[in-house]
């Protein structure tokens, strides 16, 4: 019986668990502790909408920014959508460029095929001198430290 009794009380502690905060509170703890991820989650999130945070474009190229500077590809992509057709920026071809061409240096497969073909198509509407000032730009870039 005491045996039960004590297995019985350590059950229970096994079990009782502070409740997890929300996604978007634990997103916002990794992102402010530098997780690149977290913070491209984050500013997917804040682009759509979703996760109970309110759509906000700023807030959405602040997070790909921070995510982007630390080298995550997917945010360097997000970001060259975002100033390509001036989604909550001002339009910037040139930053816009440097972005997609740092991401399909880092990724494979489809993902690179996809930002390589919207790297290219935003190219053919750009001049020489800004597409020279594109990859001056995405050379000259380094990540920030993690």
């Amino acid at each position: 019986m005491f045996k039960l009794a004590v297995i019985s009380a350590l059950g229970v502690g096994l079990y009782a668990q502070a409740p997890q905060k929300p996604l978007r509170e634990r997103l916002m703890d990794r992102a402010l502790k530098g997780d690149a991820e977290a913070q491209f989650d984050l500013g997917k999130n804040f682009e759509t909408g979703r996760i109970g945070l309110k759509k906000d474009l700023v807030q959405a190229e602040h997070w790909y920014r921070e995510a982007a500077n630390r080298g995550e590809p997917f945010a360097q992509a997000s970001l060259g959508i975002l100033y390509g057709f001036g989604k909550g920026v001002a339009p910037d071809l040139v930053q816009a460029l440097m972005w997609y061409k740092l991401a399909a240096e880092h990724t494979t497969g489809g993902d690179q095929t996809t930002i390589t073909e919207m790297r290219d198509d935003l190219a053919s509407k750009m001049t020489p001198e800004q597409i020279a000032e594109a990859r001056k730009r995405a050379h000259e870039w380094k990540p920030v430290a993690r």
